[in-house]
């Protein structure tokens, strides 16, 4: 064990160490390049000294960045600048130590600025690099580099205030234009939106445009007050790009400014070259800071007010949760959440007395223990449905609680997201429906026993009119033997309606020849009194069935046909009744003039309410589907409890 720790100690290191080399290369690079571009401009110099020195901005970032540590490399690439530059290595060395010291001083001044950030997002930021990071820190690169150069005999700019101002200004405006733009450039590199990019393309084309009519032939000699023709410039990329787009801007006037200056064009071309370097330092810095200071207050006032939007919307959002909680507190339904893996989260006063378990006793609990037995295999299919999209699951169960007592509860199952839309849990709204149940079985109890009673009087009545009125009608029948043909036939036709009427009344065929044979039969009478042709098919129907079961789809089949008879202006029916999944099914279907289903509904339409209690009162279901001008179908089947099961039910 102590030796794989070692290892990756080795290892840790060996990786600082290669960083920290890569670290130094980019450093000593950096401030090379960049001093060469400085000393490229030598008809504005005198000897290593001339306006804008952007290694000195360079410098200053790389301190800021990676830390003192980088000062090898900062004391190296200086040295080697200097020395390239026509300097003794004495005074390079002199050079090279200065800036390495006053931007160290530098940087050690800006991280005194309570949470310092070198991409300029405050004022005080900006102010700080402008105050400090620049010409605070110049003074100690300026006052010492000037004391090497004429500790040697080197006279720039033959006086030494004349050469000390442009060592000062020459730092300080590097500083001003370098480095804000080495920490905001990845901001405009990675613009958000095809608009923006343009935008950002149509800046920098004007901002260089600007700069070549402002700063070649076409200005007028000695009229310097042309080059503040650019701050408009500034100003735009400030209000548009915050702090980057200042930065770039600044950046693309100084160059354009430096050498088109260097060559001899411009408004600061016809000055002596003292004149042209303390012009354009002068002209940067007072392009610089009123330029960074504006970003720097339009991003601050845009960061204010996003936090201001943050806090408005994170008040809303407390105050949503509050009033959600008070309406969970309140409410008569059981509101209960949990996570994927079935613990409880919350837990409101409602469930504590539908599920009589407190809150204490709930939360951090797996949900289970809540769940009846017979749903429990269920839940793990109800959380994948949810985690598929579904938005709602309804499921309906009976609990015994603690006391003994059997409650119905109706469950609605939704899932609980995250704010990216992740289903992380769900949520239950559980409500106490036994008050509802006892009410409907009271009701369902009740229907039976006045169809119970209905049938009874129907039977009453078949009796009446098969034993008594017909047998009379048919002593009658006899009677007219002889005496009038037509009234013996009238009288014979009353007979036969009176008997097919008993026989609806009180289908006694039902129980003595079994559903599927009463039906075929009815509807072979039926067809032939109502002059239709009635189709009937069976299929693997026991002839045992329940006499409920068997006397509520007779009276189905009764009503629709009915109905088929009266409504559908057609004279032919199909009739279909077969076994499959455990229930019993009965289907009339015509293909007459159909009608609305819905508006037949709230209609109320006697037939239909009759058909779907008789459904009812067996646990079934029934469906109708028809459409005006498109026939009827209607569907009953009910459960049969594996009464009579065969081979061939499905």
């Amino acid at each position: 064990m102590a030796r794989i720790t070692s290892e990756r100690s080795e290892r840790r290191r060996n990786d600082l160490t290669s960083a920290f080399v890569v670290q130094l290369a980019i450093v000593f690079l950096a401030y090379f390049i960049a001093g060469k571009l400085g000393q490229a401009t030598t008809n504005i110099r005198s000897s290593n000294l001339g306006p804008v020195w952007p290694a000195y901005g360079i410098a200053l970032a790389a301190v800021l960045a990676y830390g003192y540590r980088v000062w090898p490399a900062l004391l190296a690439s200086a040295f080697l600048v200097a020395v390239q530059g026509a300097v003794p290595p004495l005074a390079a060395a002199g050079q090279a130590t200065a800036a390495v010291l006053a931007v160290s001083t530098g940087a050690w001044l800006l991280h005194r600025i309570p949470g310092f950030d070198p991409t300029l997002p405050r004022l005080r930021d900006a102010l700080g690099m402008i105050v400090l990071g620049a010409f605070a820190s110049a003074l100690v690169s300026a006052t010492l580099g000037i004391v090497s150069l004429y500790a040697i005999g080197i006279q720039p700019y033959s006086a030494l205030g004349s050469a000390w101002l442009i060592y000062w200004l020459g730092d300080a405006t590097g500083a001003l234009l370098v480095t804000p733009l080495v920490f905001t450039l990845p901001q405009l590199l990675w613009v958000r939106t095809r608009a923006d990019a343009l935008k950002l393309l149509a800046l920098v084309t004007l901002t260089a445009l600007a700069c070549f009519i402002v700063f070649s032939d076409f200005i007028p000699a000695h009229q310097h007050v042309f080059a503040f023709a650019v701050l408009p410039v500034v100003m735009w990329a400030a209000i548009d790009f915050g702090t980057a787009g200042a930065a770039l801007s600044l950046f693309v006037i100084s160059t354009f400014a430096t050498l088109l200056t260097a060559l001899g064009h411009g408004p600061f071309a016809e000055n002596s070259a003292f004149t042209n370097a303390v012009l354009l330092d002068l002209l940067f810095t007072l392009l610089a800071v009123p330029g960074l200071t504006l970003a720097s207050v339009i991003v601050e006032r845009e960061r204010v007010e996003r936090e201001r939007e943050q806090l408005i919307r994170e008040q809303s959002e407390t105050e949503a949760r509050l009033r959600h909680a008070a309406v969970v507190e309140s409410s008569d339904d059981a509101i209960v959440s949990q996570d994927l893996d079935g613990i409880v989260l919350s837990w409101n006063r409602a469930a504590s007395r539908i599920f009589d378990v407190t809150e204490t006793q709930a939360i951090g609990q797996p949900i289970a223990r809540l769940i009846p037995p017979e749903l429990r295999d269920k839940e793990d299919a109800i959380i994948q449905r949810l985690r598929a999209g579904e938005r709602m699951v309804h499921v309906e169960a009976i609990r015994i609680i603690h006391s003994g007592e059997r409650t119905h509860l109706s469950s609605t199952i939704s899932p609980l997201t995250d704010g990216a839309g992740r289903v992380v849990g769900v949520v239950r709204i559980v409500r106490d429906i036994t008050e509802q149940k006892l009410a409907e079985e009271a009701l369902s109890r009740a229907k039976r026993k006045l169809v119970g009673v209905q049938e009874q009087e129907r039977a009453r009545i078949a009796r009446e009119l098969h034993d008594d009125i017909g047998q009379r009608l048919a002593l009658l029948t006899v009677g007219l033997t002889g005496v009038s043909d037509d009234l013996q036939e009238q009288a014979s036709e009353i007979a036969a309606d009176l008997q097919t009427l008993s026989h609806e009344l009180h289908p006694s065929r039902v129980q003595v020849l079994g559903i599927a044979t009463a039906m075929k039969l009815f509807c072979k009478e039926f067809g032939a009194q109502q002059e239709m042709a009635v189709q009937f098919d069976v299929s693997s129907v026991p002839d045992d069935l329940p006499s409920n079961i068997a006397l509520s789809l007779f009276r189905v089949l009764q009503e629709a046909l009915h109905n088929a008879a009266k409504h559908s202006g057609v004279h032919e029916c199909q009739v279909q009744l077969w076994r499959a999944h455990g229930c019993i099914h009965l289907a009339v279907t015509d293909c007459g003039a159909g009608f609305d289903v819905l508006t037949a509904r709230e209609g109320g339409g006697i037939g239909l309410i009759t058909m779907q209690e008789r459904v009812d009162l067996v646990d079934g279901e029934l469906t109708i589907q028809s459409e005006p001008g498109s026939g009827t179908t209607i569907h009953a089947w009910v459960p049969t409890r594996d009464v009579g099961r065969s081979p061939f039910d499905a």
